[in-house]
């Protein structure tokens, strides 16, 4: 596993070209220029297009293929360091181009952060090429994986806020507003992912030293994306099932202070009414009742007989 391309790191390249060794290179566009990045691994003209960095999950879905080489996309999550209660989030996407031959593995990123020290996969010197590629590639979707159940978290502390169980501060509009969008990305990405995985398999097996129907690990990637979409489309259903809480919260809450305001507003627009019949007919008791309470029931139970129940009911 090599990180950068600095001096050093180019004679390591050198050598284990010369012995024949396959090894995995990370490498920042921030850190190193693609001048470089062509002169060490003597890059083929025609991968290089591919090898273009685009935050567009259309152009993700392209695989670039000849035989020789395979360059696809792929998006992995690293740690910002924030604390796990803070509102920002603890993991931020990482754009990844990887180029696979058969001499080596290439991953190639914008951002100033090594994978190999972030992903740390186990790549025994006595495994085999395609096993170096899958542990790299499930490293990777793990952290996709991370990042989603730090979503189902903050989803489950809305909740518990929400149906006031967890006595906590109850989250903000905004945090709807953040984790809608994110989840919507992610699930973009994966379905992306997904139609490269698809071929991944095929197009890699083709690579000079590379053998994959000993063991199926490619497969084993295609269906964990598989288990990603589906749990990302679970937690956006989670997503729904929130929103329908907190309408039903605010419809509670209204009829609450409408059931407080009903038998207000009929004794006050009962006592506001100043009609001189009315005034002058209210002399005893029996008036009083009869006008303010009787009556109004008499035409609410006539209303619910010849309207209401007729077309909720039926005759």
């Amino acid at each position: 596993m090599l990180s950068g391309l600095d001096a050093d790191v180019r004679e390591r390249v050198a050598l284990l070209r010369e012995q024949g060794r396959f090894f995995w290179l990370d490498v920042s566009l921030s850190e190193t220029s693609r001048d470089d990045l062509v002169a060490a691994l003597r890059v083929p003209g025609r991968v290089l297009p591919a090898l273009a960095l685009s935050g567009d999950a259309s152009v993700s879905r392209s695989l670039h293929a000849d035989g020789e080489s395979v360059v696809f996309a792929i998006r992995g999550y690293v740690e910002t360091g924030v604390p796990a209660e803070a509102t920002a989030y603890g993991w931020r996407p990482v754009e990844v181009r990887v180029l696979v031959t058969g001499d080596y593995l290439l991953t190639l990123h914008e951002e100033r952060v090594s994978l190999p020290a972030v992903l740390t996969p186990d790549l025994p010197e006595e495994r085999s090429k395609q096993y170096v590629v899958y542990a790299v590639l499930e490293a990777m979707l793990e952290t996709t994986s991370d990042a989603l159940v730090e979503i189902e978290r903050r989803q489950d502390a809305i909740g518990v806020a929400w149906t006031g169980e967890g006595g906590g501060r109850v989250p903000s509009r905004a945090t709807l507003r953040e984790t809608g969008p994110r989840l919507s990305t992610m699930r973009r990405r994966l379905s992306a992912e997904q139609a490269v995985f698809a071929r991944i398999g095929v197009e890699i097996g083709a690579l000079r030293g590379f053998d994959t129907h000993d063991e199926p690990y490619f497969d084993r990637l295609y269906e964990q994306v598989n288990r990603l979409l589906a749990s990302v489309d679970a937690a956006v259903n989670a997503m729904g099932m929130l929103l329908d809480l907190q309408l039903n919260e605010r419809a509670y809450v209204v009829s609450v202070v409408a059931t407080i305001f009903l038998p207000l507003t009929l004794i006050t627009g009962f006592f506001g009414m100043n009609f001189g019949w009315m005034v002058d007919q209210i002399e005893a008791p029996i008036a009083f009742w009869s006008l303010g309470f009787l009556g109004p029931i008499a035409v609410a139970v006539l209303c619910w007989r010849l309207l209401v129940r007729r077309f909720l009911i039926g005759d």
